[in-house]
């Protein structure tokens, strides 16, 4: 008996086909995503809704998004940062722009301009920015803007721009908003030296090469001087000042402490 079952052949169980069932898992998977894909490319989702500037002062909301190239309902995806910087380029005061992405569908422009130092006031009476490079700004007129930087006026030496433009760069925000004008009144022993107009009435005279260091020191210097007392301010070595119509000047104290920048 046992001999007989010996010779029985035994069958073989069939293992389940998980191949197979696998194959269809993974077709069954990139179907759908095809499917959400094709949805989401025809959905409003998909396309730019909105697109915002920050940081933005020389040039308008509307002149960086058409010079970027941007539009309201372009693909969502098909913005790219490189495009963007490379598109920007023609606008000469921006130094830098990174674009970012919020779902869905607004894109957000963040801009980097060179600094706004003094205006360059032209014969017909156009306005055009100095920047903090030294560079004439001649894209924008801002002879429609407000003046909030100092105005050059009478200047005969543009290869002084330059150095002007870093000097003022260092000055602190409230000493630069006190400037109304500044004019160049060169000497045969320094071509460099500058007359300042300022707001409050007084008038400042001084070299372009000491502007940054020794214009800081204005609002403590005016705390000393006589109340209700308009003059002339000379900072150069030793700082004095002549009030309009007297003969005699007023020594500045020293020793006060140097304002931060």
């Amino acid at each position: 008996m046992a001999v007989y079952e010996e010779r029985i052949p035994q069958v073989k169980q069939q293992r389940p086909r998980r191949r197979g069932n696998r194959k269809l898992v993974i077709l069954l998977v990139l179907f759908f995503l095809t499917i959400l894909i094709i949805v989401f490319i025809r959905s409003p989702y998909s396309k730019v809704q909105e697109i915002r500037v920050i940081g933005n002062d020389i040039y308008t909301t509307e002149q960086i998004i058409t010079q970027s190239g941007l539009k309201k309902d372009m693909q969502f995806l098909n913005v790219w940062e490189n495009s963007v910087r490379t598109n920007m380029k023609p606008l000469e005061a921006i130094k830098d722009v990174t674009v970012s992405r919020s779902f869905p569908g607004l894109i957000t422009l963040h801009i980097t301009e060179q600094k706004r130092v003094a205006f360059w006031s032209g014969q017909d009476g156009s306005r055009y920015a100095l920047l903090d490079n030294g560079y004439v700004l001649k894209q924008v007129n801002f002879a429609k803007r407000v003046v909030d930087r100092p105005l050059i006026s009478s200047w005969a030496s543009p290869e002084l721009l330059p150095h002007l433009a870093k000097s003022l760069s260092k000055l602190s925000p409230d000493v630069l908003a006190e400037i109304s004008d500044i004019t160049l009144t060169p000497t045969v022993y320094d071509k460099q030296r500058v007359t300042l107009y300022m707001r409050d009435g007084n008038e400042v005279r001084s070299v372009i090469y000491k502007l940054d260091k020794m214009m800081n020191w204005y609002p403590t210097i005016v705390k000393e001087l006589p109340s209700n007392t308009k003059g002339v301010l000379s900072l150069f070595e030793q700082p004095w000042f002549i009030p309009y119509g007297a003969q005699g000047a007023i020594p500045i104290q020293e020793g006060q402490e140097q304002p931060q920048q």
